[in-house]
């Protein structure tokens, strides 16, 4: 699924759930609709490196085994802090 996709599923969440000024309950969903299309797309394009960093390093297994370990760092802090932005 695309970015661009993500974001659009968001938006027509986010549309459906404004009615008039928004609650506090509204907002709350709001945020974590936002939060779950963003971590969505970052683990989506950790796939994608990770799958990229495995074809380009291919006989270099070990390298790309640590490129991977590097990417899934820097995704669990990415979403831990997206997370923390409740």
């Amino acid at each position: 699924m695309s970015l661009k996709s993500l974001v659009d599923n968001a938006v027509a969440k986010i549309e459906k759930s404004v009615s008039k000024p928004l609650t506090k309950s509204e907002t709350a969903t709001i945020s974590k609709i936002i939060e779950k299309a963003m971590i969505e797309a970052v683990r989506q394009s950790t796939k994608s490196y990770t799958k990229a960093a495995v074809v380009c390093c291919g006989p270099e297994a070990d390298l790309a085994h640590q490129i991977k370990e590097e990417v899934d760092r820097a995704q669990h802090v990415l979403i831990t802090n997206l997370m923390a932005m409740r």
